[in-house]
């Protein structure tokens, strides 16, 4: 009995494997092949020259300006949607225009520094990269004009 058991174990445990990597195998190799499809896809890229801004230490009520240049780095156009700040920072400029591949732009932002302290704030690019949003750090601290 346990021969005739053993043997039907066995011959289970083939059959199972056996249909296993035949569903499986297909699996994978449709997987392989959109994974090739997707690296072969056209899309842009953005790519900004800064991570970070580091104001440092800036004067209370000074007028503090900088400014971001865009890059794509993709094969196709790249759109920028919106770009939105956190509190203090503006935007007053930002492109509108679609950014060829290879071509730059630039963000132009305002801090209001007349909030006196440190400066902990994002300013947060929408476009239509796979990644869709980008954000920068904007670090510094705000001290008195009596100080300086």
């Amino acid at each position: 009995m346990t021969d005739s058991f053993t043997s039907r174990f066995f011959l289970f445990a083939f059959i199972t494997i056996l249909l296993s990597s035949i569903i499986l195998i297909p699996c994978y190799t449709q997987d392989r092949q959109y994974q090739e499809d997707r690296k072969k896809t056209k899309h842009p890229q953005l790519q900004t020259d800064k991570k970070v801004i580091n104001y440092d230490t800036i004067i209370e009520n000074s007028n503090t300006t900088s400014r971001i240049i865009l890059t794509n780095e993709g094969d196709t156009t790249l759109q920028v949607y919106n770009v939105r700040s956190s509190c203090g920072v503006s935007v007053p400029a930002w492109p509108r225009q679609p950014i060829e591949p290879g071509e730059e732009a630039f963000i132009q932002m305002k801090y209001n520094s007349s909030r006196l302290g440190p400066i902990n704030r994002k300013l947060i690019i929408h476009s239509n990269s796979p990644e869709n949003t980008r954000i920068i750090k904007i670090e510094g601290y705000v001290v008195p004009k009596e100080a300086m």
